[in-house]
């Protein structure tokens, strides 16, 4: 049964060291504010991590998130299990905790409030980037849904819901293929139930779907659509806004009959973006490409003589926002790096104290 949740050779290797303890593998399934819930293939159970678990966990990362495989006991007379690890990840998706206040712009990018990883979801096969075709499209936040996808290590595929609310599907269509190269796009419509089959090469046995999006889109409409009831509440969309309600206000794990599973994630209306300057290879590889074609190797692509940037933005090739928005990306992950760093030295004294103590 385990292996329908997504247990495989790589999970069943790292729990081998865990399973002469009298130990048992599940997947987390939803996250409260102090305990999760979790399943085993054959029964759900609340559960809540150890002490020494706790201890030994310094970010917000350490611990349990939505699709995780964990490693729980269970003792006589409790209801309660107790979850003592947790197995490495595959992939999962993150973002930068959203910011509580100290809001600033500098340079285009929001800065402020805590620089943490907070993980939403583990071990995903598929992320779906939900985007409505109505007055909630964004090319550019799908841009950035697609560097959050790439960091996570999942793959991912657009799809674009509400087509029977727009006249311009073609062009819409078009923008998206620009920017996301060599990414699979699905134009479907839930609510009038077209183009629906679509998604079913991306819907096997023991795989799991991520969805991400904003508020509104239509990412619980879908969730409720393939499991063929009302899983998730649905709110309508602002017709003067375009925007959406939160949903979804926390990720959940659920289980298809058909033996995949969704994890509906919280509509997210702050970006906040996670990883690396190099996943932007990935979500900006019309534009890396380039940088290898200038003249000068030190080229800043502003004014110097035999700039491939500058040329491909005359010639029509590469569009000047787009270019902007690699721009933007680079500068925040750039920052969020630099901060990074500061807060590894940190933390690396506090456990140097924390062991001499």
């Amino acid at each position: 049964m385990l292996h329908l949740l997504g247990w495989d050779t790589g999970f069943e290797d790292q729990f081998a060291k865990y399973q002469e303890k009298n130990l048992s593998p599940a997947r987390v399934i939803r996250r409260g504010n102090q305990s999760y819930t979790i399943f085993d293939g054959k029964r759900s159970l609340q559960a809540k991590i150890t002490g020494k678990f706790r201890h030994h966990s310094n970010v917000s990362k350490d611990y349990p998130a939505v699709g995780d495989w964990i490693v729980y006991e269970t003792k006589a007379h409790s209801e309660i299990a107790t979850i003592h690890a947790v197995l490495p990840r595959k992939s999962y998706f993150s973002r930068k905790l959203p910011i509580s206040g100290g809001r600033k712009f500098k340079k285009g990018v929001l800065e402020g409030g805590s620089t943490e990883e907070q993980v939403i979801a583990a071990n995903i096969d598929v992320v779906l980037i939900v985007s409505g075709l109505d007055g909630n499209f964004d090319v550019r936040r799908i841009e950035r849904f697609l560097t959050l996808t790439y960091n996570s290590g999942a793959a991912p595929v657009i799809v674009l819901n509400k087509m029977d609310l727009c006249n311009k599907i073609d062009e819409y269509v078009e923008q998206v293929r620009q920017i996301a190269i060599n990414v699979p796009t699905l134009v479907i419509s839930v609510e009038k139930n077209k183009n629906m089959d679509s998604l079913l090469p991306y819907l096997t046995s023991g795989k799991t779907i991520a969805l991400l999006g904003s508020s509104g889109v239509g990412k619980s409409t879908l969730t409720n659509y393939l499991m063929g009831e009302e899983r998730q509440v649905k709110q309508p969309t602002s017709k003067a806004s375009g925007k959406g309600k939160h949903t979804t206000t926390s990720a959940e794990l659920i289980l298809h009959q058909s033996g995949y599973m969704i994890i509906d994630t919280p509509g997210l209306r702050e970006v906040q973006l996670w990883g690396d300057e190099e996943v932007l290879k990935e979500t900006f590889q019309d534009v890396t490409v380039l940088f290898k074609r200038c003249r000068y190797s030190n080229c800043r692509h502003q004014t110097e003589p035999g700039c491939a940037i500058k040329q491909a933005i005359e010639d029509g090739v590469l569009s000047q926002s787009r270019y902007e928005s690699y721009l933007k990306q680079y500068d925040e992950l750039f920052r969020l790096n630099r901060k990074k760093k500061k807060l590894d030295i940190q933390l690396n004294k506090k456990l140097k104290q924390r062991k001499n103590n």
